[in-house]
């Protein structure tokens, strides 16, 4: 059976000495794995098309799990991540964050969309890089199903309020903000001030292609940081090889 769709390359791998197996981000089936026969030699018409971050229409055989690649029409390579190697670590993080989240079969579109304007947004370079990774991992987390609770008490559902000088506090563990009464239990959590609290709430929130049109202050991207950086790997478990490579760069 002939396969079309739109996909993103999050993964390559060399097989023997000029096939390509390569893991693809699709609109229709989600995270797949394909064949791409000679595609290392660079004369052969699947090179181009099989490298990290070309997005485009993939023509694929697919037989029983097996997936065939046959022509791909580039639509975008993003050569442009390239020209800078922060930038480059920023991209190739959000690849593998992708690659570690997906699943395949359908239902995928949120999530390629989103990953898709985040490497846009890098190659733009108009925002901080920093400010961007956190907004596509706050969001990304929303449209995996682990959207933290902000608007009341994750365990009591009391309110809140709603006062610009007041602290918030937040536990991962429970997924969101708590009370002052329910917070006891809780002896690790975070204080969030109300602009931080707002800033993550509009990530959350608003559409896609509105996304990265913000700046914020520093000791609010230092708080959006520091709740990625605990929730991410409760929920997720997954330690990134690219997130320490990105650390030690910035050290």
């Amino acid at each position: 059976m002939i396969i079309k769709t739109k996909a993103l390359v999050i993964k390559e791998y060399i097989v023997g000495e000029s096939d390509k197996y390569v893991t693809l981000f699709t609109m229709d089936l989600g995270k797949i794995q394909a064949i791409a026969p000679k595609a290392k030699k660079y004369d052969n018409s699947l090179a181009s098309g099989t490298q990290l971050f070309v997005y485009g229409e993939f023509m694929l055989v697919a037989y029983k799990d097996t997936y065939r690649l046959m022509n791909i029409e580039i639509i975008s390579t993003f050569h442009e991540l390239r020209n800078d190697l922060s930038i480059l670590s920023y991209a190739s993080y959000i690849l593998e964050f992708v690659a570690e989240v997906a699943q395949e079969g359908p239902d995928n579109e949120n999530l390629l969309g989103l990953t898709l304007m985040t490497l846009r947004t890098l190659v733009v370079n108009k925002l901080s890089i920093q400010l961007i990774r956190r907004i596509f991992e706050l969001r990304a987390l929303c449209i995996l199903g682990f959207m933290p609770e902000l608007d009341q008490c994750v365990e009591c559902a009391g309110d809140l309020g709603n006062d610009q000088r007041s602290v918030y506090t937040f536990v991962c563990e429970a997924g969101g903000l708590m009370c002052e009464q329910c917070r006891a239990s809780y002896p690790e959590r975070l204080d969030l001030s109300f602009s931080t609290l707002y800033t993550m709430k509009y990530i959350m929130h608003t559409p896609i292609k509105q996304l990265f049109s913000f700046q914020v202050h520093s000791s609010i991207l230092h708080d959006l940081e520091t709740v990625c950086d605990l929730y991410i790997p409760f929920y997720i478990e997954k330690s990134f090889k690219t997130a320490d490579f990105i650390k030690h760069i910035e050290a």
